[in-house]
């Protein structure tokens, strides 16, 4: 393997690796933007019973 080679392995580990990081950051926000919409109904809910 010469020189050129490794530098494109590397280079293509760290592209999949921000490929993977912002899937995993996008799951994140989906799931905390789930739960902020469970927690505004609850708020709500509860606002009207009293």
């Amino acid at each position: 393997m010469d020189q050129i080679t490794i530098i494109l392995y590397v280079m293509l580990g760290a592209v999949v690796g921000m490929i993977y990081s912002l899937r995993r950051i996008f799951i994140l926000e989906r799931r905390i933007l789930a739960l902020d919409v469970k927690i505004t109904k609850l708020i709500g809910t509860s606002k009207r019973k009293k």
